[in-house]
């Protein structure tokens, strides 16, 4: 048996990013694991977790996952190509990918109704918190982008809107291999 430690906020929100941030470097340290992977969309969380990991003398890599052209509308994105140059540049990996667990599903329910498995899945993890079930899904799109292995444990940073407040210890799977994604760990998460 082992004792572990979970950061427990009273309501999510970007407030929490710092204790979170804090909390998934220490863990890695403490297990040794060479990959952290946070959503970001502006970069702004990106860019915290580069600079804390500095200061902690992390030495493993930092995975920065971002949506696909188009989320918000237009062929726009929502980072922009300058703060993804900032990341690469500061040592982050980048990843731009479409939602593991909604993609083209949710053209689908959008154009037909009903929901596809994927976005019960979605919805099952956000009963747990909007966060996990972010860690979860650019933990996987990390895998499937090649930019994480999918045989050793990472770290993963997930929130709601801007910031995080969840941290999770994931061993990631690629979508076409979801059953063999585990969460061993839960870091930090939101009452609510």
């Amino acid at each position: 048996m082992e004792k572990g430690t979970i950061l427990y906020f009273s309501r999510s929100g970007p407030e929490n990013t710092l204790p979170t941030v804090e909390r998934a470097i220490e863990r890695a340290e403490e297990l040794e694991l060479e990959y952290i992977v946070v959503a970001s969309s502006s970069g702004e969380t990106g860019l915290l977790l580069l600079e804390k990991a500095r200061e902690a003398r992390y030495g493993g890599k930092i995975v920065v996952v971002t949506y696909h052209a188009g989320f918000g509308g237009g062929d726009e994105w929502s980072l922009s190509s300058s703060k993804e140059e900032e990341l690469r540049k500061q040592g982050a990996v980048v990843v731009r990918s479409s939602h593991a667990l909604s993609g083209v599903s949710r053209s689908f329910r959008e154009r037909f109704g009903g929901l596809s498995i994927p976005e019960i899945v979605a919805e099952s993890f956000r009963r747990i918190s909007e966060g996990f079930k972010v860690a979860v899904e650019v933990s996987i799109m990390a895998a499937d982008s090649g930019a994480i292995p999918t045989t050793v444990d990472v770290v993963a940073l997930g929130g709601k809107g801007r910031g995080v407040d969840t941290a999770l210890v994931i061993r990631p799977a690629h979508q076409n291999s979801f059953f063999q994604l585990k969460v061993r760990e839960i870091l930090c998460l939101p009452k609510s």
